[in-house]
């Protein structure tokens, strides 16, 4: 190995060790490894570099630098036969325009990552794919449907699966069951979830553990527990875009829920402004929501009425009955499989 490879490898892997701690040195280091790349290199090594980088332009929201070195990359893959790179690849295309709020092209690639004839693919990538199909269903309001999709990845979860992985389908039980006010199963989850993502040092999924935890309490109107678990969750550093704004909208919401509705509406704008910037598109219908019935609880209703019609514009926008025919098909795809 000459020292050029050895340089790349150390990059690479000090960007690996920062994804969750330091986002920002972590693509630092990887751009940096993926300059260093010979024209001539292992391909699946190229495509395992550029697939961090993928994944730290992902997390700082420049989602659409990602999808075009996506693309370049799956054409390595789709060339030399690697199947586990390419499963992973599709899938994160998917989430790409999911993240954008291109749903039917999101649903497009997931199929073929839930695909059992290709079966180079990963546990992971079905894993992923599932909890992601699973989050399109929670953004409609389906979480019996949610529900379903993440119990079937946590089916293929199996000791080789890494921890982060396993911790991201807890979170996503959680979700579903706080949504749909099955709260002691929920606790369960999240008492599994919290300390592995602490001991990873995964400070996003952390955040969303404490948030949820919070939303519980409240659910339970058990505000006197809920100002430890706030604090904690204040005083964290938050780099990825989506653990920013998801934390806005449950502070907002403990604020609105303790009338404060100047602050909770200033929270939930906030929360607006990241998700245009960042174009979490899947997100802006949710925050439209919470605006509408916060300015109805303050009274403002010109404003509720403005914010509950931008909900409906945004979530007639994405679910379209395209979108829920392509949903439709996916389930038969899995039915017959």
């Amino acid at each position: 190995m000459n020292s050029d490879q050895r340089l790349i490898e150390s990059l690479y892997e000090q960007s690996k060790r920062l994804i969750y701690t330091d986002p920002s040195a972590s693509l630092h280091l990887i751009n940096q490894a993926v300059d260093l790349l010979p024209a001539e290199v292992d391909p699946q090594f190229r495509i395992a570099v550029v697939y961090q980088q993928i994944e730290m332009l992902t997390a700082i929201g420049r989602i659409h630098e990602a999808l075009i070195l996506l693309h370049q990359t799956l054409v390595i893959a789709e060339t030399e036969n690697l199947e586990v790179e390419r499963g992973n690849l599709l899938y994160h295309i998917g989430i790409a325009h999911y993240t954008t709020g291109d749903f039917g092209t999101a649903l497009d690639f997931w199929r073929d990552c839930l695909n059992l004839e290709n079966e180079g693919f990963s546990a992971a990538t079905r894993i992923n794919t599932h909890i992601s199909v699973g989050q399109l269903y929670f953004a409609f309001h389906m979480p019996e449907d949610a529900l379903r999709h993440h119990q079937q990845a946590m089916k293929w979860v199996d000791s080789q699966i890494e921890s982060e992985l396993y911790v991201r389908v807890l979170i996503n039980l959680v979700a579903d069951l706080y949504e749909l006010g099955r709260y002691d199963e929920a606790l369960s989850y999240l008492d599994e979830a919290e300390p592995q993502a602490r001991a990873i040092e995964h400070f996003e999924y952390v955040g969303e553990a404490l948030g949820y935890r919070t939303m519980i309490l409240l659910a339970q109107n058990r505000l006197d527990e809920i100002a430890s678990i706030l604090e904690q969750g204040h005083a964290m550093e938050r780099y990825w875009a989506w653990g920013e704004i998801s934390w806005k909208v449950v502070t907002g919401k403990i604020l609105q829920a303790q009338h404060e509705y100047s602050q909770a509406i200033e929270c939930f704008l906030e929360a607006l402004a990241l998700s245009n910037k960042y174009e979490c598109t899947s997100k802006v219908h949710i925050i439209h929501s919470v605006l509408a019935h916060a300015y109805g609880d303050m009274g403002n209703h010109e404003l509720a009425e403005k914010h509950q019609r931008l909900y409906q514009e945004h979530f007639k926008r994405l679910g379209s009955p395209e979108i829920f025919a392509r949903l439709q098909q996916l389930e038969v795809q899995l039915e017959n499989t």
